[in-house]
């Protein structure tokens, strides 16, 4: 499927735009698609493992944003890092009154960039929550910390609602007495918020063919909410999976001081990590050709 979508749209656009330059750092490359187009993952588009560049991974830095508007939006949000920056990681092993799976790996997960976040908070659903009331995920208790955060991470289920996009969501806690969906981030505004990385499932997608163009979905929402970048996934990821990639992503972030990051090489950090995934598995793209970055 990535060969053909190469074929019949990434080509020629890629080939027009003679995007490449020999010993240069890739240029960036925004996709704002409509349609059933805005389904599939122009990002990993190509021939891969055929031993050329027929990749868009190989000739550009993608990313994705609804509107050339939005972009100009998420530009104006992009602030500076500061040394007092904070991290907010919310990690759901277990979800309360479901019947998805638990995520065995979210607590390796959030212990391994704990280590890389700056000034990490960290909430976690635990199998006795009266101990540890205080750092419970609950959608009130995060909508709380996400204020103070330049950086949030989530480790949980995510879901998208063909019926109403904007009730499409992260399961947390207390998710069977409000959901922290789309519409619970309308109209809020993050004045410290830089990164959002979302590690759940179908953050990027909006499953109602009627609203296609709208680019209703979760990865969308915390963007508008005030995250400059963020990082999302168009399908079901990996639990064990997840835990390398957040982990290379950060490292890749890093700027060499401990718990400084640079959020502004969200796109190029994730494309890094992308690429190299590729280049090990090229036929797995089930795994890594999942994740996208929006934003600036």
């Amino acid at each position: 499927m990535l060969a053909w979508l190469w074929d019949v749209a990434a080509e020629p656009i890629m080939n027009a735009l003679d995007l490449t330059s020999a010993g240069e750092p890739l240029p960036r490359l925004w996709w704002a698609l409509s349609g059933l187009l805005g389904l599939l993952p122009m990002h990993a588009a190509g021939h891969h493992g055929e031993g050329d560049n027929r990749t868009v991974l190989d000739r550009a830095v993608s990313s994705y944003i609804p509107t050339i508007r939005a972009l100009g939006y998420a530009r104006r949000m992009v602030k500076p890092g500061t040394n007092s920056d904070q991290s907010l990681i919310v990690a759901m092993p277990s979800t309360p009154g479901t019947l998805d799976g638990d995520l065995p790996s979210a607590l390796d997960e959030a212990a391994k960039i704990e280590q890389l976040l700056p000034l990490p908070i960290t909430l976690f659903e635990s199998n006795e929550p009266a101990d540890h009331q205080d750092r419970t995920p609950t959608v009130s208790t995060v909508l709380q910390h996400l204020t103070d955060s330049a950086y949030t991470h989530f480790i949980c289920h995510g879901f998208s609602s063909p019926d109403d996009p904007s009730q499409s969501g992260l399961l947390l806690h207390d998710h069977q007495e409000q959901l922290l969906t789309v519409g619970s981030l309308a109209g809020t505004r993050l004045a410290k918020a830089r990164l959002a990385y979302l590690s759940a499932c179908d953050t990027a997608l909006n499953s109602n063919l009627k609203l296609l163009d709208e680019s209703i979905h979760l990865a969308g929402a915390f963007q508008l909410a005030g995250f400059p970048h963020v990082i999302g996934a168009f399908w079901a990821i990996s639990d064990e999976y997840s835990v390398a990639v957040a982990e290379s992503f950060y490292r890749a972030l890093s700027t060499g001081e401990a718990g400084r990051l640079n959020a502004d090489h969200a796109a190029r950090a994730l494309h890094r990590v992308v690429r190299t995934a590729r280049d090990r598995s090229p036929m797995a793209a089930s795994k890594w050709a999942a994740y996208l970055h929006t934003g600036a």
